[in-house]
């Protein structure tokens, strides 16, 4: 009976070293600091392990492994001395021949039964539910136990480095992180069972892609610039920010490529209060900051904070200006559309029928990020007025379709030689 006991206990304290193992390896680094903040009793050795896992993991592999010897042993002594006598008296020759093997068979599958439920699955689930309680809890004997083997764990250590240098890699410290597919499909699950919102799943989405999306992606392009002249007139002037409400407006010189500066609204209704008959604009105008077409917004973005300005220019690899880009058009890649008061005009507008009216300039990937709307990508075209010129490869009539695998797109609005408005329509919708 004294072999039962032992057996059991140790598989009890199988499963102590095997929840400690679970309890340190899962529990977040946040929730660890806050716990040495709060001066729980042992956080800091808890911290040292998670400072050295191969100190760690090497001192619990070999407590799992020594249990595991000394279970064996017991369970083969045990078998041979109370099992073999039971299945010797038994009256079939071929048991009495083979009641060593049988007897030790009977107690190896008891034993690992029993180590696999209540030596590793059980005190694995309650160290997944509470790692910071069963870290807790569990480190100052680990810490002391990794004392006495001190010598195993560094032998242990030394070899499995030894033997995994011609591959390249290094016992426990470089492990595997979770990629970023791996965390997207962690995030569609938490949004089916409700622990995140679609909005923060877009959220995190969007700040995956941030740091891939380039300056000419989100740009606004030359054409649709609105932007004022050093040689137009104060009331020119004026009429232009009162017409389109924008707060800032490149100025220009003899043309485009000529920017001598940017204009802030409020620096000039400051100085029209003061003085307007000696407002001169050259003088309002701040330093234009010039940014290539490929560069990443990410990096667009910390410039911009800091130089601590809203508007960038746009130029190509000839230095030729091809837009503008602002802080709320990098924003709105990560939050979304940022609409204040005077954005009236939705990109895409919904009609009873499932068509949309859709306006020419919006991106190839926006139509497929927030619509739906797939169109193969090309070097030739970013928006969707791009791939309608594209594809008929001629200034565009009103009433001039593009149709692409089911997909209908058609010109309803022109302004001068630019597509203004097109109207999207699926082959399935027509049928409805």
């Amino acid at each position: 009976m004294n072999e039962i006991f032992l057996i059991i206990f140790l598989i009890i304290l199988n499963g102590f070293f095997a929840a400690a193992e679970i309890g340190v390896v899962t529990l977040r680094k946040t929730r660890l600091k806050q716990l040495i903040e709060e001066k729980r009793p042992n956080a800091e050795i808890v911290q040292k392990f998670k400072e050295n896992p191969d100190k760690f993991l090497a001192t619990i592999q070999v407590g799992i492994t020594l249990i595991g010897s000394l279970a064996s042993a017991l369970a083969g002594a045990y078998a041979v001395k109370n099992i073999k006598p039971l299945i010797e008296i038994l009256p079939f020759s071929f048991l009495k021949i083979s009641a060593e093997v049988i007897s030790i068979a009977i107690v190896v599958i008891l034993v690992t039964y029993f180590s696999v439920v209540a030596g590793e699955l059980i005190p694995k689930s309650i160290a997944l539910s509470h790692p910071d309680w069963i870290s807790l809890k569990t480190a100052k004997f680990i810490d002391r136990f990794s004392k006495l083997t001190f010598i195993f764990v560094k032998i242990l250590t030394i070899s499995t480095n030894f033997l995994l240098k011609p591959f390249g890699l290094r016992a426990f410290s470089q492990r595997g992180f979770i990629s970023q597919e791996e965390l997207k499909l962690l995030i569609e699950e938490g949004e089916e069972k409700g622990i995140f919102e679609p909005d923060e799943r877009q959220l995190i989405h969007s700040a995956f892609s941030f740091a891939e999306i380039t300056v000419k992606e989100i740009m606004v392009p030359a054409p649709q610039m609105v932007t004022v002249s050093i040689y137009m007139s104060v009331n020119e002037i004026k009429e232009i920010i009162m017409d389109e409400k924008f707060s800032r407006y490149p100025a220009l010189g003899k043309d485009l490529n000529d920017i001598r500066g940017i204009l802030h609204a409020k620096d000039f209704y400051n100085a029209l209060i003061k003085n307007p008959d000696l407002l001169d604009i050259k003088r309002l105008l701040k330093p234009p900051m010039f940014v290539p077409e490929t560069m990443k917004i990410n990096i667009l973005l910390k410039e911009m904070q800091k130089k601590r300005v809203h508007m960038a220019i746009v130029v190509d690899e000839y230095g030729v200006v091809t837009g503008l880009v602002t802080l709320e058009d990098i924003l709105e890649e990560l939050v979304g559309e940022i609409r204040d008061e005077y954005d009236i005009e939705m990109p895409v507008i919904t009609l009873p029928d499932g068509s949309m009216i859709i306006d020419a300039t919006i991106s190839i990937r926006d139509l497929k990020e927030d619509y739906g709307i797939e169109i193969e990508e090309s070097e030739e075209y970013d928006t969707l007025g791009g791939f309608i010129l594209t594809s008929l490869q001629r200034i565009p009539h009103v009433g001039d379709t593009v149709d692409m695998d089911g997909k209908i797109f058609k010109v309803i609005e022109m302004v001068g030689q630019r597509i203004s408005k097109i109207k999207y329509e699926a082959i399935d919708v027509k049928k409805e």
